[in-house]
């Protein structure tokens, strides 16, 4: 009798041991599931904010470029102007084409919505894609104040930009902005 109490006492206690194992197993189990699926739909949601804020930038920079290209051949003729006074020669664009250039370049050469989109994506991170959209703002900071001084220099200013300068800071834009779209591209398509 002995016997079958102490079998029937070590058949329980494994018995309960194995539950309580199990248990635990299937505790952590469900806990594991549950915050994978709740971490899973957090990513989901950040990648979608994260895509809507790379897209506004590239919106803006688009855009930005699209303006300034448009104001490039402008920038052109008012350098080459400067340049021929000052060498002594008369100014091939009249005062009012002058005037309608300069208005034309001082309203393409607003780079804050590209500055204030990019502000965002530096929010939302990671860092390799915020320093490609620094890169954006930089750029179409850069090709503002060059073209920006342009202006100046028709109000008596020196000028202090070559006529190449203008192109290629346009050009470095571009080149910022496909950096940017194919970092965010890598971003958003990395699992």
């Amino acid at each position: 009798m002995k016997n079958d109490v102490a079998i029937a006492l070590i058949g329980a206690g494994s018995a309960l041991t194995g539950a309580v194992i199990g248990g635990t197993a299937a505790v952590v189990a469900a806990s594991k599931t549950a915050r994978s699926a709740y971490l899973g739909s957090l990513d989901s949601i950040r990648r979608t904010a994260q895509r809507e804020v790379y897209a506004d930038l590239l919106r803006a920079a688009h855009t930005y470029e699209a303006g300034t290209g448009a104001v490039l051949e402008s920038a052109g003729f008012l350098l080459d102007g400067l340049l021929s006074e000052q060498e002594g020669l008369p100014r091939r664009p009249s005062s009012s084409e002058r005037s309608a250039f300069r208005r034309a370049i001082s309203s393409a050469a607003n780079p804050e919505p590209v500055a204030a989109a990019a502000r965002q994506v530096e929010l939302e991170g990671p860092s390799r894609v915020a320093a490609a959209a620094r890169s954006v703002r930089a750029a179409a900071q850069h090709l503002s104040t060059t073209l920006n001084s342009i202006e100046d220099a028709d109000e008596g200013i020196r000028p202090a930009t070559s006529a190449d300068l203008p192109r290629e800071h346009f050009e470095l834009l571009k080149s910022a902005i496909s950096t940017f779209a194919e970092t965010a591209r890598k971003h958003l398509n990395h699992r």
